[in-house]
């Protein structure tokens, strides 16, 4: 679960260790510097934002010790036990093989005497003098280590140990040192917020530095977006895990649950850059949206006015609408510059949204087709119906409908049916049995359906 730490097994082992932490993380933040400037560095990542300016380091580490000590060692520090990868496992953070014995290392360290008497001599000389990683002609060329169980006694002793005040001090030491580098892995690979660094930390913690990786690629897919894309809530970076299926979405389950539920940690959007003015109250069924719609890359809306109001309650035009599907989806440009709409110029801000929507059969507009009628207002019919369309015409399995005023016979019938059984509605709309589909569409509840299909859905 954890990447390797050489860990050397003398007095100054904890000095040695956080000065040779210190020079790498030296080194890496003057290779960041360098790439900046040859644009190594995707640009969406290269901000003045850093780790350090950005997030409470001393709370992240609280609360990521809290994290795994509660749902990787079941609220205690002594727990131990062989795992099912053929190797012990112990302490908070599920240290396992040499890991495990690099937490012995640093333990025996720090307190040779102690733990000398309580692991007996034996063990403790096998755990201060084994390397981390031996070759072997009957083991991996890792290490033994990978493969080390203990014995009953041998369990007994440990327990005893990770339990006693020295193995308390090294298990907080070294999950210190294990997720600030975790956190800035996460960093740099475009995770913001502290919510959303410690869900990342917890997938390192099981994949490794390497696998993480792969994980980062599954999610970041999953959510339709680039590796430049910052993910900036705990709620987008989750719901790209559950959409990515990966293989530990239950433990996945239980690290947001954790985050959320017990340690009430944000799991919205950061609104910290927010300039709205009108914003609903956090809660609000379109708070999270309206933060995603502003911070997301590209950008769906930099608001009304001066750019100081984002008027939830005022309602879309069909070129808005599109505009803010098309931002959404990336802002890809038309293929074909044929344009069918009489209505719609050139010089007009939306005329690559139109085109692109055209191009792919998100609209065949209004009328006789020769025209978009890109200032009347969207309807909440026509809103979902674009939503619907650029998903694919997907044909709900459920065919629940509670809506009187939605007919089998209107067009929006299916893309109602889509998104009511899809969780892209908001779930007040309307009047109860009533949508009210031809009433327009408000600001709010357009970004909201927007939010919800390519955040909390993750197509």
């Amino acid at each position: 679960m954890i990447p390797n730490l050489v860990v050397s097994d003398n007095s100054d082992v904890r000095f040695t260790f956080e000065r040779e932490v210190i020079m790498k993380q030296r080194i890496i933040a003057i290779l960041l510097v360098l790439c900046l400037f040859v644009g190594l560095i995707p640009t969406a990542f290269a901000d003045s934002a850093t780790l350090e300016n950005s997030v409470d380091l001393d709370l992240l580490v609280a609360h990521g010790i809290s994290l795994f000590k509660a749902l990787e060692a079941g609220g205690k520090y002594d727990s131990i036990t062989n795992t099912s990868a053929g190797c012990v496992g112990m302490g908070i953070m599920g240290w396992i093989g040499s890991s495990a014995l690099q937490l012995l290392k640093w333990a025996c360290a720090g307190n040779p005497e102690y733990c000398q008497s309580v692991l007996g001599d034996n063990l403790y000389y096998e755990v201060v003098n084994a390397p981390v990683a031996i070759a072997s002609t009957k083991m991996p060329p890792w290490g033994y280590w990978r493969y080390r169980t203990f014995s009953a006694e041998e369990l007994t002793a440990a327990k005893t140990l990770l339990g006693s005040d020295t193995g308390i001090n090294a298990q907080n030491t070294l999950a210190r040192i294990y997720l600030l580098s975790q956190a800035q892995h996460g960093w740099n690979a475009g995770v913001r917020t502290e919510s959303a660094l410690l869900y990342y930390c917890s997938a390192e913690n099981h994949y490794g530095e390497g696998g993480v990786k792969n994980f980062m690629t599954s999610v970041r897919n999953a959510l339709g977006i680039s590796s430049t894309t910052l993910i900036q809530s705990l709620d987008m970076f989750h719901q790209g895990a559950v959409a990515a299926n990966v293989d530990t979405i239950n433990y996945r389950i239980k690290v947001y649950n954790y985050l959320v539920n017990t340690l009430h940690l944000p799991s919205g959007p950061d609104s910290s850059t927010v300039p709205f003015t009108d914003m609903p109250p956090v809660g609000h069924w379109a708070y999270d949206a309206i933060v995603w719609a502003y911070t997301s890359t590209p950008q769906i809306t930099g608001g009304t006015g001066d750019g100081t109001t984002f008027s939830p309650d005022a309602t879309l035009t069909r070129a808005e609408a599109m505009t803010f599907l098309w931002a959404a989806a990336g802002r890809p440009s038309p293929t074909s510059s044929k344009n069918p709409f009489k209505d719609v110029g050139s010089n007009a801000y939306y005329y690559k949204a139109v085109l692109w929507a055209v191009e792919k059969g998100y609209t065949a507009g209004t009328g006789d087709g020769t025209t978009f009628s890109p200032k009347s207002t969207v309807s909440v019919g026509e809103m979902l119906t674009f939503l619907w369309a650029f998903a694919g015409h997907p044909k709900s399995i459920q065919r629940n409908n509670p809506f009187s005023d939605v007919s089998g016979k209107k067009y929006y019938y299916e893309a109602v049916l889509w998104a009511y059984n899809g969780g892209i509605l908001v779930g007040n709309e309307g009047s109860g049995s009533k949508l009210l589909p031809e009433i327009g569409c408000t600001r709010a509840y357009v970004v909201t359906y927007l939010y919800n299909y390519f955040v909390m859905t993750a197509p």
